[in-house]
This record gives structure tokens, C-alpha cells and sequence, in this order.
């Protein structure tokens, strides 16, 4: 619990008092291998913090499955739009890996804002966090070519080549898995000569 403490503080400061009524609604929850956090058609009800593994968020069109992005440790894999608005959820959050976190209800959280304040302020503060990182993703997409947006990718998840299938990394970089062989082949070739 301390480092989730240690995680939320470095977002948003909370006070002791909001801590000590927040701590009882964490549930530990883990995950295997493939399992899902939420499946597109159910409805959310709590946040997650992730402590261990990968998590990957993807929609499935026609039977094709498109990764929108993925949360390592130290992130929030929940569906927003749908925790928020109440509404089915639209995309899928799949385990690559064995996973372990933080559950908590989103109802229950919200009502703790009025008699703590700091933690409407650490949910605004996750929230704005990730709204710059699914904007800046989603104009790079339109606006970098291929190998630019793979170079990006490795700085922003410098272990998770090493983590999940390649073919993962090619669906969210919107190319083929040949595209991205190709790529990492010129990348190690420039970089050898």
C-alpha cells in the first residue's frame, strides 16, 4: 500500500485523513495470461491501478483486433469513457502477461470528493495525464511515419518489446508485422554501419 500511496502523491497530493478513508476500498485483483480486466459490452465499476505486468486496450472491427495502447506498472488501465458516462464499454482490456493491481469502485471513490477534496484533485490530475498521452499518440499517429512512431513507442515502453508478441507492437503502431520486421532492420543496420 505504501507505494500506491507514494504512486497517487507524486500525482496529486492527499491528505492523510483522505488516505486512511481511501485505503479500505483497495482490492489486491490479479490477472493471468490472456485474461481480460473488461471486455467491450460490460459495464465499468472500478478504477485499476496496475502494479504488475502489461495490459493492452484494443476494439475488434469485423473480427480484426486494433491495440489503441498499453499500461505498464505505475498506470491506470480503466475504460473512462465508460466508468464516466455510465455506458457500456466500447474497447477491451486484455492481459499479455500475469498481472497484479489495485481495484477500487468508482462510486464509492466519487464519494469520497466532497469530504476530501485532494482526491477530485488526483482524479482530474489522472485524468488530464491521460488525455495529453491519448491526444499526443493519436496525432502522431496521422503526422509521423512508421519508424518515427516505433522509435517513440521504445522511449515510452523501453521493456515491452521484450514483454509481448511483435505482432502487438505492429497493431498499435496501425502497421504489419513484416512492415515492423522491416523497420527494425533498417534501424539495426543504420545502427551498426
Amino acid at each position: 500500500m505504501a507505494n500506491i500511496l507514494e504512486l497517487l502523491q507524486n500525482i496529486s497530493p492527499i491528505t492523510t485523513h483522505a488516505w486512511e478513508d481511501l485505503k479500505p476500498l483497495l482490492q489486491p485483483f490479479t490477472l493471468k495470461r490472456n485474461e481480460y480486466l473488461i471486455q467491450a459490452g460490460e459495464t465499468a465499476k472500478y478504477c485499476y491501478i496496475l502494479t504488475e505486468g502489461v495490459v493492452r486496450v484494443f476494439y475488434n472491427k469485423e473480427g480484426n483486433e486494433y491495440n489503441k495502447t498499453f499500461f505498464v506498472p505505475g498506470t491506470f488501465p480503466t475504460p473512462l469513457t465508460a466508468l464516466i458516462s455510465d455506458a457500456p464499454c466500447a474497447i477491451s482490456f486484455q492481459a499479455l502477461v500475469p498481472c497484479q493491481g489495485i481495484r477500487f469502485s468508482y462510486k464509492a471513490f466519487k464519494e469520497l470528493f466532497g469530504p476530501h477534496r485532494c482526491l477530485e484533485s488526483l482524479f482530474r490530475a489522472i485524468l488530464e495525464q491521460i488525455w495529453i498521452k491519448k491526444e499526443r499518440h493519436d496525432i502522431r499517429m496521422v503526422t509521423n511515419d512508421a519508424t518515427t512512431n516505433y522509435r517513440i513507442f521504445q522511449q515510452e515502453f523501453p521493456t515491452l518489446e521484450n514483454q509481448i508478441p511483435q505482432y502487438h507492437i505492429a497493431s498499435y503502431l496501425g502497421i504489419t508485422p513484416i512492415q515492423l520486421s522491416r523497420i527494425r532492420a533498417q534501424l539495426a543496420k543504420n545502427s551498426s554501419s
